[in-house]
């Protein structure tokens, strides 16, 4: 009778987590929709609403005040600091994920993959309120293509380091981010101007690239914080 009452509460577990899978994967067609549509709305809102120059309101604040001849006006840097705020939440969500992972001590691995997304977006959430790779460290001699490949080289250290954990979660997102972010650097590195056409693409690409690397850390977190989720 142990033996029966053993197999059954197996059988029951593994029904329960397949249920949960089915959910979990329902829910991320949804999100992943929703992540790549939500920001191609805002984009063409920008680009196509009538009251305002797209370009402004793509570059961070202080370039398009310097540059605009018509300092100010509140809709300079909307793009760039909507993408602040993204860097800026997603950094939250994992930090606070990677210490509720480590008081309930979960895997060191989890622990690793929270705690470096969220340090890791703080830092560029900095970099692009401060203008870090555009102006501090050249002030230093540091040439910006080369913070840019520094950049890249720590994005692809962080997927190396946390492969395990990306292909647990919903990495299509992930993969759709990093080339857009990569084609933003790639249009800053060889053109690095101001045409308004070019600034559209540079930019664009950069804020699709921030919703989506947002939208894949905070699913993430919020999959593993779930309490139905497969400990890992």
């Amino acid at each position: 009778m142990s033996n029966l009452a053993l197999a059954l509460e197996r059988a029951a577990g593994n029904a329960q987590f397949k249920i949960h899978s089915s959910k979990i994967s329902g829910a991320r067609a949804w999100i992943r929709a929703f992540t790549f549509m939500s920001p191609l709305l805002f984009l063409a809102a920008v680009l196509l609403q009538p009251w305002a120059e797209p370009k402004w309101m793509f570059l961070d604040p202080l370039t398009a005040a310097e540059l605009s001849g018509d300092c100010c006006h509140t809709y300079y840097g909307f793009v760039s600091q909507a993408g602040v705020m993204l860097w800026s939440a997603t950094s939250a969500v994992c930090l606070f994920a990677a210490a509720v992972f480590a008081l309930h001590r979960r895997t060191a691995g989890l622990i690793a993959f929270a705690a470096s997304a969220g340090i890791l977006t703080g830092w560029l959430a900095l970099d692009d309120t401060f203008l870090v790779h555009e102006v501090v460290f050249p002030s230093f001699g540091i040439p910006q293509n080369a913070v840019l490949a520094g950049y890249a080289a720590l994005g692809i250290l962080y997927a190396l380091a946390s492969w395990r954990m990306i292909l647990k979660s919903d990495y299509l997102i992930l993969l759709a981010g990093g080339g857009a972010l990569a084609l933003s650097m790639a249009v800053d590195s060889f053109f690095h101007s101001l045409v308004p056409q070019l600034v559209y693409l540079e930019d664009s690409a950069k804020f699709f690239g921030i919703f989506c690397w947002a939208a894949f850390h905070i699913t993430a977190m919020a999959e593993q914080l779930s309490p139905p989720a497969r400990k890992v």
